[in-house]
């Protein structure tokens, strides 16, 4: 895909639902945010006298309409490879800023052309872009023969017929079970027996976005949490009045966690893990908006993933574990500014996959008739697919309850799960033995089954740091 002009912008008022409590650092009851998404492949090559004219610019011009204190009030969406790739506005709800910030873009873009274009001024030359988003696969043919995995098997086995890679886990939950028995082979025949790699997980760094993570949790303790990141201009976990906004109270980032590295519900025990905390622990909003946090969060992710790997390919997985609003919503309200938003996002997931990262994405939780709401999956590069994975669910009887239009390549149960259970940190649990409610619970998602092709990836990632997603779909067909 290619357009007239090589720069572009995501620009649009993208989150005009105000808070109630005044912002931090002002007396504003209610404000109003801007997104304004720069052309990152060419300002990671402009030089800091550069930036600091056209910052300087563009603040000057809109500054009557900025919240208070307006020194403070544009966030800079930057990597410190990357450069500068987008900005965060935020003005009194009071003012009519939009079409001031609108003409101040326009000018702007015709000044700073290398810098960004306005996505109102955007020019389709190929095929794409602004009058569709990406298209979706077709769906796959679930009659099909399985596919042979034999060049990724080794020949391991010793004199008693056991594979030396392969260690048993006994008295294992039942999702865990079900994604080690082989064809034939019933439930009940497995009693209880999960097989899984050896050290899974080692050597292998995942990214999870999410709500945070209770590390108090028995099930983390022996994990090796890296790092702690934190996206966007706003705190998450503020006290607030907004009781109508929706809420949830299993604070989906810990289970989420744990099933990935927990020692009892987790699949790969030895990965290490850095904590994307991208929206509050009950699942509201903040004050910033989720998208413009995401691409943030995944900025921070990069220059992450490149420190603690120079010079080398990464060995990482990126798992996008929550929703965020439908991009199918997005083109209902402004069919250019989806797909600025998806031209956005293109860039960043890029970037990533050039440093040798992969990405596990749920599809979401909604309806058949609802394409998928995490927006990632539709943004992502068809050429980029095949370090991607998107991962649906079905039920016991294997009725398809997560179907999203055919863009699921992977699918298992994803109902009635046993998961760690998440606290506020204003909490003070105390956790049981076993499976009691204290530390556990049973909820339905396959948010949380997409973590369990993790370890598939992670075994792989040591097998062959060049696979692909047709590797992980050939396994998973195998046992189906």
């Amino acid at each position: 895909m290619t357009f007239v002009s090589t720069v572009w912008i995501a620009f649009h008022l993208i989150h005009s639902a105000v808070a109630t409590l005044p912002k931090i650092g002002t007396w504003e009851k209610n404000y109003k945010t801007y997104w304004v998404g720069l052309n990152g492949a060419y300002t990671k090559r402009a030089s800091k006298r550069e930036e600091v004219a056209f910052l300087r610019a563009f603040r000057n011009r809109i500054e009557d309409y900025l919240l208070p204190p307006q020194q403070f009030t544009i966030y800079e969406m930057r990597s410190e490879f990357l450069g500068l790739v987008g900005l965060i506005v935020d003005t009194p709800a009071s003012l009519p800023a939009e079409e001031e910030i609108k003409a101040a873009v326009y000018v702007f873009s015709q000044r700073w052309t290398s810098f960004y274009m306005p996505c109102l001024f955007m020019q389709k030359e190929d095929e794409g872009g602004l009058d569709g988003h990406t298209e979706a696969p077709e769906p796959q043919d679930s009659t099909r023969k399985r596919s042979s995995i034999s060049k990724f098997r080794r020949d391991n086995r010793g004199g008693d017929g056991k594979d030396s890679n392969i260690e048993q886990r006994d008295n294992a939950p039942h999702d865990l079970v079900s994604l080690s028995t082989p064809p034939g082979v019933s439930a009940k025949q497995m009693q209880g027996i999960f097989w899984q790699w050896k050290n899974p997980g080692d050597g292998v760094t995942v990214y999870v976005m999410d709500t945070g993570c209770d590390s108090r949790h028995p099930e983390f303790k022996n994990t090796k949490f890296q790092d702690w990141i934190f996206p966007g201009p706003e705190t998450l976990e503020e006290p607030r009045d907004d009781s109508d906004l929706p809420e949830s109270n299993d604070f989906h980032g810990t289970p989420v966690t744990a099933k990935i590295v927990g020692e009892k519900t987790g699949v790969a025990q030895n990965a290490t893990v850095v904590v994307a905390n991208i929206i509050a622990g009950n699942a509201r909003q903040g004050f910033g908006h989720d998208l413009y946090k995401a691409h943030d969060c995944l900025l921070k992710i990069y220059d992450h993933v490149k420190k603690n790997n120079p010079g080398g390919t990464a060995k990482c997985v990126i798992n996008i574990s929550y929703g965020w609003i439908p991009l199918d919503h997005l083109k209902s309200i402004d069919a250019r500014w989806a797909a600025a938003i998806e031209l956005h996002s293109r860039y960043i997931f890029t970037e990533l996959v050039n440093l040798g990262c992969y990405f596990v994405m749920a599809s979401g939780n909604s309806g058949k008739e609802v394409t998928t709401d995490l927006i990632f999956a539709h943004a992502a590069d068809p050429k980029l697919m095949g370090n991607i994975v998107v991962v649906g669910g079905h039920d016991f009887d294997l009725r398809n309850v997560y179907d999203y239009g055919g863009i699921v390549t992977i699918s298992a149960e994803a109902r009635n799960l046993i998961v760690a259970r998440g606290y506020p940190m204003s909490m003070t649990p105390s956790y049981g033995e076993d499976w009691d409610s204290s530390s556990t619970w049973k909820i339905n998602g396959q948010n949380l089954f997409a973590l369990r092709v993790i370890p598939v990836i992670l075994k792989i990632l040591d097998l062959d740091p060049y696979f692909t997603s047709k590797c992980v779909i050939q396994l998973f067909q195998a046992q189906m």
